[in-house]
């Protein structure tokens, strides 16, 4: 799941919870130049059973936020970062509307891993467009807040994946590249 955080404090998510009783890690995290963090979080799903978990993420302090949960299945069960392979993060400022990424990760280890793009602006309107090599999943654009892009794709053995996201100009920006292990 992704969570981005932004307020003038400089707030960010403190832990993730859900009501079955989950265990959320967050495996990566970055925040930009306005104080704005964008963190990955991933837990194994093996207590809600099926049901629909409600999921809550507290900030250090009072922040406008923004959430996106995706839920896959065949990935690795291990927990927190152990189900993670290879991972990426940047932060920068658009002069012009223009992709970003974060940069490639290192290769990976393992055939049939999924890479997952996670994207994050303090808002402001943007219209954003996802890699046409990965899926989009979320799209939570434009806002006045927070925006949020999730896109993903399956990876082989020794890629380097970098997937981007097209946002505006004058855009601060945070985004992840995180590798699952299947």
């Amino acid at each position: 799941m992704e969570v981005a955080d932004w307020s003038s404090g400089h707030a960010t998510t403190s832990s993730v919870t859900d009501s079955a009783g989950d265990t959320f890690t967050e495996v990566t995290s970055v925040t930009a130049s306005d104080g704005a963090q964008l963190s990955v979080w991933t837990a194994p799903i093996t207590v809600s059973g099926g049901t629909k978990p409600t999921i809550v993420a507290k900030p250090s302090a009072t922040a406008d936020m923004g959430m996106a949960v995706l839920e896959y299945s065949g990935l690795s069960a291990a927990a927190g970062s152990a189900a993670v392979d290879q991972l990426a993060t940047a932060s920068g400022t658009t002069s012009t509307a223009r992709a970003v990424s974060s940069g490639s990760t290192p290769a990976t280890t393992a055939a049939n891993e999924l890479a997952v793009g996670f994207y994050a602006d303090s808002g402001f309107g943007n219209t954003l467009a996802g890699d046409p090599g990965y899926t989009g999943r979320v799209n939570a654009a434009p806002a006045g807040d927070i925006e949020l892009f999730v896109e993903d794709g399956v990876v082989g053995k020794g890629a380097t994946p970098a997937p981007s996201v097209t946002t505006g100009a004058q855009t601060i920006w945070e985004m992840a590249t995180v590798v699952f292990k299947s």
